[in-house]
């Protein structure tokens, strides 16, 4: 379910985890390890939008996408099974509530038109910082688009390049750039929701499977 969520929304999956471990309705430990596991979904949609958007980026971006899966899979597993095991040993952390109401809906078209405009605008600014300062505009604008929305900040950079082409050298540290600032962004959102325990349980995982990803791409 974590993997699923992740497709959905890894940042808003992280943060929902944390609030749970906030208000004492689960053990920062398994739910660090499912933040983690969305990251899964993250590397994967990666791929997606580059044979959508790119596709002769993939022969680039498949290898560090899937390794940078690899890692957030293992560690976050690692994470859930022994955060599993310590919530076992401390059942005092009561489980869902079973009167706890449920949503009229599980689709809002109000909900999904204010998601398109955002990922429209997303891609629609980092266009224009590029028109407007070249190279360094599109770094800025990628960086600043990856807080909010890393595949649609990364769907703009590969619509900058030439079609069938590899990655120009400032697409790609965009490209970099863009990870970075979104795994950090992710640590914070984990502070923010879940509190110090949680964030310095998840941040680790975070941070080394985007170095690996990075890394490989560099």
């Amino acid at each position: 379910s974590a993997v699923s969520a992740g497709f959905v929304s890894s940042t808003a999956a992280i943060a929902t985890y944390g609030l749970e471990v906030r208000e004492g309705r689960a053990k920062p430990g398994a739910n660090a390890g499912a933040g983690l596991l969305t990251c899964v979904a993250t590397m994967l949609q990666l791929l997606v939008v580059a044979a959508a958007v790119q596709p002769a980026w993939l022969a680039l971006l498949w290898g560090p996408c899937l390794a940078g899966a690899v890692v957030a899979g293992l560690w976050g597993g690692w994470l859930v099974q022994r955060g599993a095991s310590e919530a076992a040993a401390s059942p005092e952390v009561p489980g869902p509530q079973e009167d706890a109401p449920a949503e009229d809906r599980m689709f809002s078209l109000r909900g999904a038109a204010l998601v398109a405009v955002l990922l429209t605008g997303i891609q629609a600014a980092v266009h224009g910082a590029r028109l407007w300062l070249g190279d360094a505009g599109l770094v800025a604008g990628t960086m600043l688009a990856a807080l909010f929305e890393l595949h649609s900040a990364m769907a703009a950079v590969m619509a900058q390049a030439a079609p069938d082409a590899a990655p120009a050298p400032a697409l790609l540290r965009a490209t970099m750039l863009g990870l970075v600032v979104h795994g950090v962004a992710k640590s914070v959102t984990a502070w923010v929701s879940g509190g110090g325990r949680y964030a310095l349980l998840l941040a680790p995982g975070l941070l080394v499977h985007t170095g690996v990803c990075v890394g490989l791409l560099a």
